[in-house]
């Protein structure tokens, strides 16, 4: 079902009329961007956790994005995950608002609010709330982009669960359809108060555009003992 799905959406995607995606230059670090209004993006992830001495893992995200005034944008999200060796699952649904707090050059480093709620299926598996604040520079072809992040966890009779971290990349752009950079992400886990887990990575990230399509790809090696040993993602996105 959900092979013929993609299919379907694919056809539907290249048959329509559209503009330039809202291109992302890296993988799990958000730039200062939102939709335009009225205007519509679909983006398509791929993760691999690529974990030691246990069978590797896939998370697979279809996310529908749309404009909602010059500085406001939502989206919606089906997540399905497998487990190598296992069936592909419907895993979760999302939504997220975006909104920007300044305009571009206003302040150093331009600031914008990320808000997320993911539902997971099943009564007994974690939900979650994700609060972000995104800050980023433009410097000539240089970005710099900060994501400190803040997570809430927790599900019917199970111990509720906190993450802090951080996601933060530069990029340079070669030219306009090109750009290279390094990417690191980091969460640290808190239950019942106390440090349980801290996961990291750091790694390099590309992104190609052209025309109303964009690729990125990024990998992120796992720098601590509570990581897997490395993480790879891609995108696509798509203007409608």
């Amino acid at each position: 079902m959900f092979r013929n799905l993609l299919i379907v959406a694919l056809v539907l995607l290249f048959a329509m009329p559209s503009v330039m995606a809202d291109r992302r230059k890296y993988v799990w670090t958000y730039q200062y961007s939102t939709v335009a209004p009225d205007a519509a993006e679909i983006e398509f992830y791929q993760t691999t956790k690529i974990k030691p001495d246990n069978p590797d893992s896939w998370e697979y995200r279809i996310e529908v994005e749309h404009g909602l005034t010059p500085n406001w944008d939502m989206a919606l999200y089906q997540i399905f995950a497998q487990t190598e060796g296992g069936n592909l699952m419907w895993d979760a649904f999302q939504f997220r608002v975006r909104g920007k707090l300044a305009q571009p050059g206003k302040l150093f480093m331009d600031p914008l609010i990320y808000l997320e709620y993911r539902r997971k299926v099943g009564e007994s598996k974690q939900n979650k709330l994700e609060a972000k604040l995104i800050l980023a520079r433009d410097f000539d072809r240089v970005n710099l982009s900060l994501n400190p992040v803040y997570e809430f966890f927790w599900a019917p009779g199970a111990t509720r669960k906190q993450e802090i971290g951080l996601d933060a990349g530069i990029s340079y752009e070669l030219n306009y359809k090109f750009s290279i950079g390094l990417e690191s992400t980091t969460r640290i886990e808190y239950i019942d108060g106390k440090d349980t887990e801290t996961g990291s990575y750091f790694g390099p990230s590309m992104s190609f555009a052209t025309g109303d399509i964009f690729y990125s790809v990024g990998y992120g090696f796992g720098i601590t003992d509570d990581s897997d040993d490395g993480r790879v993602r891609l995108i696509m996105g798509v203007g409608l």
